[in-house]
């Protein structure tokens, strides 16, 4: 009897740390957002959706980008969504840019203008969610125009500023 109760006691508590878990793991309100952004436009032309959130594929993104962005942006990123839409219509591309307007109210956008580099591009706009001590940022949406290509990156998870 004493071994029943104890592995009744032991299921219990496994699934309240399940619950626990599952719990803190829940996607924030923008990440939300550019996934329904992706089930919304995934089927349309000229479009490509990619959602990396675990595994090798999220490890080899961030090993390319670790140069760029170094290695807390390694260990905070938990997932990437990628929207690429160089080959899409005007009318899809002025959808997006309405689209990106709703992030105003859920994130801080970044004033990219002084950066020489971005200034070449058609279009560039960029939010984040800067945490209460400025150590960190989380959210990061990142998207740049230029006659080639269009794109849209998303950044979940906490990022230490350096």
């Amino acid at each position: 009897m004493k071994q029943f109760i104890k592995r009744v006691v032991l299921l219990v508590t496994l699934c309240m740390m399940t619950m626990a878990y599952g719990y803190a793991q829940q996607p924030s309100n923008v990440e939300v957002k550019v996934k329904e952004l992706v089930k919304k436009y995934e089927n349309v032309e000229g479009v490509e959706c990619m959602v990396i959130e675990k595994g090798i594929g999220l490890g080899m993104i961030k090993m390319m980008l670790n140069s760029q962005f170094g290695k807390d942006f390694k260990k905070g990123v938990t997932s990437i969504i990628i929207i690429e839409y160089s080959d899409a219509s005007q009318e899809f591309i002025h959808a997006m840019h309405n689209e990106l307007d709703t992030f105003k109210t859920m994130l801080e956008e970044v004033d990219t203008s002084e950066d020489e580099e971005l200034a070449a591009s058609d279009y560039v706009r960029s939010f984040m969610k800067v945490s209460a001590d400025e150590k960190t940022i989380s959210d990061f949406i990142f998207v740049m125009e230029d006659k080639e290509s269009k794109m849209l990156m998303y950044m979940a998870g906490k990022i230490k500023i350096e």
